[in-house]
């Protein structure tokens, strides 16, 4: 016969949210720039993301002409501040 505590039905609650994911930049023409940054400070308030974060995750969300401008710029880019202002 199975115990009070055995009987009870395990409950499990995730520690994390999901997160999420913005979407990829290319700067490709009829893209607009602010739309997108818009979107990415959303997705990184939602994600919780400070700064540094947001700084250090938006080469993942640049592809095409767009991360080849941040690869090329890279060394300038020492805030988010930075980022968004160039």
């Amino acid at each position: 016969m199975p115990t009070e505590q055995e009987a009870k039905p395990a409950v499990v609650t995730p520690s994390l949210q999901q997160w999420r994911s913005p979407s990829t930049f290319r700067g490709a023409p009829g893209e607009d720039p602010l739309k997108w940054l818009k979107e990415y400070d959303r997705v990184a308030n939602f994600n919780k993301w400070d700064d540094m974060m947001c700084l250090a995750n938006v080469y993942f969300f640049l592809d095409g002409t767009a991360r080849q401008w941040y690869v090329n710029n890279e060394d300038a880019l020492d805030s988010w501040e930075a980022f968004k202002m160039d």
